[in-house]
Formats: C-alpha cells, structure tokens, sequence
C-alpha cells in the first residue's frame, strides 16, 4: 500500500519550477500518490513540455481552489504572479525543506540548519563532517549538494544538515529543526528581498520555527545581529566582539576557558575560517559531540571546492581557487586570509560593487579585472592606488597575474581569482568559473614544465657539444 508520505494522497498539488529542486519534488510527490501539476516558465520559452513525465499546466489554466498546496522552487520569488493567485486562494506555499520534514520530521532523526550571507557552505559542509566522523548518520543538502528530498531517509541517529539560503526560507512553513545557525548578515539579494530588514526576516524564519530547546548560535560581528541576540536565547559567536565564543587571536574561548587552538589549522586559513569553526563548535559540542571528538575531526576537514582553495603552485607562486565569492563581503576574507595577492576579480558586479573589499587592500600588491565590472573594479581599485589591469577575460588575467607575481618574486606570493561578483556575465556559474581558472592553472603548470625540460635539453645538448670539441 502506498504510504501517503506527504499528506497529499489523492490530492492536486502544483510544482512550480522543474530545476533540480522541483523535479525531485515533483518525483517524490508522484511516489506518495499526489496528483502532481508542474509547470516551469522555460515550457513557455521554449514550447516545450514535461507531460511525458509530468503533467504540465499553465498557471492560467489552473483550477486554484482546489489545489492543496503549491511547493514551490527557491529562485521564484513570493511576488511571482503565480505564487501570488495561490495565496490569494489561501492555498499552502511550501518549499521542499519543509516536505523533508514532513517526510522524517517523526523519525527520530535531528535536524540542523544553517544559513548566512556567506560561508553557510563551508560551515555545513564541515559541521556534516565532523557528525560523521564521529559516528552519525549524516545527510548534507538543501542549498549544497542534493536537493533536500533526494536525500535518504535517516532514523534514530540520524542528522540532516541543511544549508538554507534566504530564498528557501522566506517559503518555509513548517520545519522545526533541533539546532540552528546564521553565521553573518550583509547585503545580499536586496533586490529580492527590499531591504536589508526583509532580508534578516526571511533569515530568522530558521530561528522562529526552531523547536524549543534547540541549540541556537548565531555570528555577531555585524551591528543588525548583534541587535537581534540581544534579545536573549542565542548563544553567540564573534571574531573580535564580546561574545559567548570568541575567537582571540588564534584560538577560540568559552569565557576564560580556552576551547581549541586554530593557528595548526592552516587548511582554514583566514578569519572567517576561525567564524565558521567557532559557530559550528558552539552548534555541536556538546549536544552531538564531545570537544575532543570535534578537534580530531577538524582536521581531516578539507574545505570546499571554489572557497579559499589551492589549485597548485607554479614556479614559487600559489593559485587560490575562490570562485564563490560571489560578493564583496564574501572577498574580504580572502583579502585577510593571504600576504602578497595578485586579485583576479570581476564579473557580472552586485549593486555595492566591492563593497567591503576597498577597506582590506593591504596585502594586493595589483588586481587583474574581468567580466561586466572589468572597467569599475579597476577604476575603483586605482583609486585606492592599487596597479589594475583590465583584462577582460579569465585568460589573460591568469596569465598576467602570474607573470607579475613572478616578476615581483615575493615570499607567499599567490594569484587568487576572488572575483566579489557573480559568474552569469561570462559563465554559467560560479563552479564553471572555478573549473576554468583550474585548467588555466593547470595549463600554465604544463607550459612550465615543458619549459623547463627544453631548457635542459638545451643544457645536454650544449654539453655534449663542448665535450666534443674538447676532446677534438
């Protein structure tokens, strides 16, 4: 007998939106016996349809009050006409987060979430980490990695960890998770949003369906968070504020009581890492894990694809790969995290530009423009005196930013593509981005090597030419 997982057996429930998201709503929905519509604005564009797997219908064509709910994917905005008709009928706008929950909510299993402005990734990728290296059946996903109903099915022991963006949550009704995160709040997705206090709305929707007794911890180093904790009932973290965990220079304190050093972390460099350890240990110890089970695992942990990594080293000088820092405040990290940086940056630019980039300038000896911003950023960079060259492409920027850092010879010298926008101006996302400055990485390693087998076969040659005539 089919089981009627959702609560929707029988029922017509509408899919708007078939990215990766909706279409696995939309299977997992069909598996539990619901009368799926779908439909995606693409079918419009491009004339086609989804019937032979699901049944498509124009929201034009929809029957609203009889619909019991509407899952909807997290890039259509709630002020999407679509969305808009369905409330109007008073029918349920859910997300897929919150049929994960009606899906395992009664399983025994944890639920944690976290979310942020920036390194939501990292910090869900290494608290999922540490839960599994000791001992836990782990499911990562929502915004990272799988879409939340394509994970498995987890019992007693059990943790979902899930990153959540704004976009997922501002639709979220339902999900009462056991632990709770916001790492940081700065401007992003403001055009989405409204503002700034918009934003920290749909943010705190994580925090106000929380369970009772759920661990919560959130990042104070921004005033607007800081305000919110102060309502009480938050466990708080900051890197250079008065906090419940604060990191002081490289070690993290609970009071007096110092917790674990971080300078023998060197695979999470920088003081956004030090964010990211401190909030996920104030998450999890002790309420998953021991603090000596959470140091063990931490170093196993080797970060993220595109954030703060190292792709190689040609002739003396380091290549960073962080590509998903796709705004200005997620940049400055970077900027803290290394000592002599030729900053490739640039792309399609968010409304504040660098935004905080211009006040941690201190170690970019010249910066290498791309993309849509390729003419702003650089002109905004020589104004802070920075030597910017507008290179337009990935390409030449890479190439340029090497021949300058080799020029230069520094100690610590590292080409780092943090481009403080995003990637749609010239790539179809931040990982193509990523990929491409690896194989530009790569193919600079070849030529290198290449080179310097030429030369010793000239070396050998000339040898074995001077040997001879010797010997004549």
């Amino acid at each position: 007998m089919q089981r009627d997982t959702f609560g929707f057996a029988g029922k017509p429930v509408y899919v708007y939106g078939l990215g990766t998201t909706g279409r696995a709503t939309a299977q997992a929905l069909t598996d539990a016996g619901a009368d799926v519509l779908v439909w995606d604005d693409q079918m419009a564009n491009s004339g086609a349809s989804d019937e032979t797997v699901f049944k498509a219908v124009h929201p034009d064509h929809v029957a609203w009050e009889t619909l019991a709910a509407m899952i909807k994917s997290p890039g259509i905005p709630m002020q999407a006409e679509p969305v808009k008709r369905a409330l109007a009928h008073k029918v349920p706008v859910m997300g897929d987060v919150d049929l994960l929950w009606r899906r395992d909510g009664e399983s025994g299993a944890s639920f944690i979430g976290i979310t942020g402005t920036n390194g939501k990734s990292t910090t869900t990728a290494l608290v999922g980490h540490v839960l599994r290296e000791s001992g836990f059946k782990v499911a990562v996903g929502g915004n990272i990695g799988a879409a939340a109903l394509s994970l498995p099915e987890l019992a007693r022991n059990g943790v979902y960890v899930l990153e959540l963006s704004s976009y997922q949550l501002e639709s979220m009704r339902e999900m009462q998770a056991d632990g709770v995160m916001m790492l940081n709040l700065t401007p992003d997705h403001l055009a989405r949003h409204g503002d700034m206090t918009g934003y920290l709305a749909a943010k705190m929707r994580l925090f106000d369906l929380a369970k009772a007794g759920a661990v919560q911890v959130m990042g104070i180093d921004q005033p607007i968070l800081r305000d919110v904790a102060a309502r009480g009932g938050i466990t708080t973290v900051s890197v250079g504020h008065k906090a419940d965990y604060e990191v002081r220079g490289s070690a993290l304190y609970h009071g007096a009581e110092l917790m674990m050093e971080l300078d023998d972390l060197p695979h999470l460099p920088g003081p956004h890492n030090a964010q990211n350890i401190a909030c996920a240990f104030a998450l999890l110890v002790p309420r998953w894990v021991t603090a000596a089970e959470f140091k063990l695992a931490v170093r196993t942990f080797k970060g993220l694809p595109h954030r703060l990594e190292k792709v190689g080293s040609v002739a003396g000088v380091c290549f960073v790969n962080d590509s998903k820092a796709t705004n200005g405040d997620s940049t400055v990290y970077a900027l803290q995290s290394f000592r002599n940086i030729y900053w490739i940056c640039g792309g399609l630019p968010k409304t504040d530009g660098l935004g905080g980039c211009v006040e941690h300038l201190g170690a970019v000896r010249a910066a290498f423009t791309i993309g849509d911003a390729t003419e702003a950023f650089a002109d905004t960079l020589t104004a802070y005196n920075v030597p910017s060259f507008k290179c337009r492409t990935l390409d030449v920027a890479v190439r340029e930013a090497f021949a300058a850092a080799r020029t230069e010879g520094l100690e610590d010298a590292v080409v780092m593509l943090s481009p403080a926008a995003a990637s749609m101006d010239q790539f179809k996302n931040f990982e193509h981005r990523g990929d491409t400055f690896v194989n530009l990485v790569q193919g600079l390693a070849t030529l290198e090597q290449s080179a310097k087998a030429q030369s010793r076969a000239r070396e050998n040659a000339l040898e074995v030419a001077r040997g001879k005539r010797g010997g004549a």
